[in-house]
């Protein structure tokens, strides 16, 4: 080949390339636009604003899942506010780039401590805000479940400043953080993640009987096959 051939070629391939990731974006996009439809139609006649994602084991993907969703809330509008109420495994402060400094747990424990002290923008996205875990507690559920708590979740349901307000929990087999939480009056419900291609449908089906059980309002499921 000649250089200029060649020249060309490196072209070509860069616009091809270029193609697919826009080709691929906009089906992400679409798909969370999908996703965030259903979940508005989930309760008719009930506005769903505060619920709670979670997963039957970890590694499902749920973490990503719920950054993308948020992610795509904020760009259609929307003013959300994600929570990382796993204070066991915290992941969405490592995903965003951000310091778990100071987060949900120190705001439970520490009352002097506001919202907006532990609230953060994502960079790039005025609509977005995180409260990220913050450190590691000896007894997460007796946090999750303390008068404070109550307290935080119904302000934020009551506010007019967040349009929807997304939990990470822990995942729900073996631990109690998912259900607990659920059980406020100020959430909307439970949403469940079912990675197929990590996760055994006996797992995921004990996952879903094991919300029925508790009385927790089980809003859907969300079927994940990409995400690691």
């Amino acid at each position: 080949k000649t250089i200029f051939e060649a020249i060309n070629d490196k072209k070509n391939k860069e616009q091809e390339q270029s193609k697919n990731k826009r080709y691929e974006r906009f089906f992400y996009q679409e798909a969370f636009r999908n996703l965030f439809t259903s979940i508005r139609f989930l309760n008719a006649g009930n506005n769903i604003k505060s619920f709670v994602i979670s997963s039957a084991i970890p590694s499902e993907g749920k973490t990503l899942v719920i950054i993308l969703l948020a992610k795509t809330l904020a760009e259609m509008g929307y003013k959300v506010l994600l929570i990382d109420a796993d204070m066991r495994k915290p992941q969405v402060h490592n995903r965003l780039g951000l310091d778990n400094i100071s987060g949900l747990s120190n705001l439970l424990i520490d009352k002097k401590l506001t919202l907006k002290d532990v609230t953060r923008e994502v960079d790039g996205h005025k609509n977005w805000k995180v409260i990220s875990a913050g450190i590691k507690p000896p007894n997460p559920p007796r946090l999750l479940t303390s008068e404070r708590m109550k307290k935080i979740v119904l302000d934020l349901n009551s506010s007019e400043e967040f349009d929807y307000i997304i939990y990470d929990t822990p995942p729900l087999l073996g631990l109690a953080d998912s259900i607990l939480l659920s059980l406020s009056k100020s959430i909307s419900g439970l949403i469940l993640l079912v990675s197929t291609n990590k996760v055994s449908k006996v797992l995921s089906i004990e996952a879903a009987k094991r919300i029925v059980s508790s009385k927790v309002n089980f809003l859907g499921m969300i079927v994940n096959t990409t995400c690691k």
